[in-house]
């Protein structure tokens, strides 16, 4: 019974020194900045920032404070913006390396921008001959109008007259994008161009374009006319007639 009661009582005290070693305090700063600590969280530190102390009062973990709606949308808007950097970064190293891996050089660059334009130039043509047909009938529709002057056009006229206006509109709108695109197109292969040659080291090789010819120098005034010779002196007066 003796060595009963001695290992129930180390039992207990190697429980005891167990729960010592486990016993955590919650202390923060209440609303007033007074600390304010205890074996749990107290009422005064919900919603606040607060530490988890050891039993010998050390820090063993710090909790931040619940963030206010505002520093949420802050906080949240900071790591968009990050993943938003992030994944231009990504972006821009794909471009680079799909550029250096598509091109050897600059000579490759203006290959490819030459087949796009001459692709989107085709096209072009394409609409601006249904543009000169669509004029074309514009103007046979217009001496119908004038045919039946002072008198009702036939429905179907008027029909036609609609879907030449239409034509017309829709062909000039898709010229207009069709120059459009070329610009654009330019102006992308002159930006891979640019990037193309800052990746390499390399220096561009295109011919420097034509200089501006100088202008003309001004023409010197033409001199001023002689003035007219003045008349020849008239003949002196026929010597008197020979004496018969």
């Amino acid at each position: 019974m003796r060595l009963i009661s001695v290992l129930l009582f180390a039992s207990s005290a190697v429980l005891a020194l167990g729960a010592a070693a486990q016993t955590r305090i919650y202390c923060c700063d209440d609303v007033k900045g007074r600390k304010v600590c205890g074996d749990f969280l107290p009422t005064e530190c919900q919603g606040r920032a607060y530490e988890e102390r050891d039993n010998r009062g050390f820090v063993s973990k710090t909790v931040e404070a619940p963030l206010t709606p505002e520093q949420q949308a802050r906080r949240e808007a900071e790591l968009a913006r990050k993943e938003a950097d992030k994944k231009k970064a990504a972006e821009e190293r794909r471009r680079t390396l799909a550029l250096l891996a598509t091109y050897s050089s600059e000579k490759d660059i203006n290959s490819a921008r030459d087949r796009a334009l001459a692709e989107v130039e085709k096209n072009m043509k394409q609409s601006q001959l249904r543009l000169e047909e669509a004029n074309k009938k514009k103007k046979k529709l217009e001496g119908d109008k004038e045919f039946y002057k002072g008198k009702p056009l036939p429905e179907q006229v008027k029909a036609e007259i609609r879907d030449n206006e239409k034509e017309i509109k829709a062909q000039q709108a898709a010229v207009d994008a069709k120059m459009k695109e070329m610009e654009e197109v330019r102006s992308r292969f002159a930006d891979e161009k640019k990037r193309y040659l800052e990746l390499t080291g390399k220096k561009s090789t295109d011919a420097a374009p034509a200089p501006e010819p100088a202008p003309a120098p001004a023409a010197a005034p033409a001199p001023a006319a002689a003035p007219p010779a003045a008349p020849a002196a008239a003949p002196a007066a026929a010597k008197s007639a020979e004496k018969k």
